[in-house]
């Protein structure tokens, strides 16, 4: 009876047991930057200009459709109109996950956390009070599109649109984000 039982268990656990799961949860990794035009949607456009921003990516496989990604990037918004200070050092960073749409496979559908941090850049110490002055930080959410054009070897050259909405007091501030990528793939 007990070779009995041990052979049920037996068989029992290799029915629920994974074939090798480093090979499909985590089996690939890669690097990218980015370059491209930042353009505010907002009010925010009424004293900045849009501009071109640059980031690094990394991102890997993650529960077998799924593609996490974490970017980090820095654009500079120059003041326009009746404003304290010549313009806006702005960091960004992003955590998120990209989901490849299964009818069209190498594009892939977006979204996670954004968090921006932002400081005045200001010669004269004249900004009437910015919170600008002594760096400000902003939290929010984005949305993306990631269009790969060409694929080779362990190469990847794509395009990506962004969304980003930015829980700014008292309103929301959004942005649109339009650049291509250079990936590499590390495994």
């Amino acid at each position: 009876m007990k070779k009995f039982l041990l052979a049920v268990m037996l068989f029992g656990a290799s029915l629920w047991a994974k074939t090798d799961s480093t090979s499909v949860e985590f089996d690939h990794a890669s690097l990218a930057l980015e370059g491209g035009a930042l353009y505010l949607l907002d009010d925010a456009g009424l004293n900045l200009e849009d501009t071109y921003y640059g980031l690094w990516e990394f991102d890997y496989t993650f529960f077998r459709d799924l593609i996490g990604v974490v970017q980090m990037g820095y654009a500079y918004l120059t003041t326009t109109g009746n404003v304290a200070y010549h313009g806006i050092h702005q960091v960004n960073g992003r955590i998120g996950v990209d989901y490849p749409l299964p009818f069209v496979k190498p594009i892939a559908l977006g979204a996670g956390f954004s968090c921006v941090w932002m400081r005045a850049d200001d010669e004269s110490g004249n900004t009437n009070g910015s919170s600008l002055t002594d760096n400000e930080s902003e939290f929010g959410f984005y949305a993306r599109l990631n269009l790969p054009i060409l694929n080779w070897d362990k190469w990847r050259v794509g395009a990506r649109v962004y969304f980003e909405r930015l829980w700014t007091a008292p309103e929301t501030s959004e942005t649109a984000w339009f650049g291509f990528y250079l990936q590499r793939n590390l495994w």
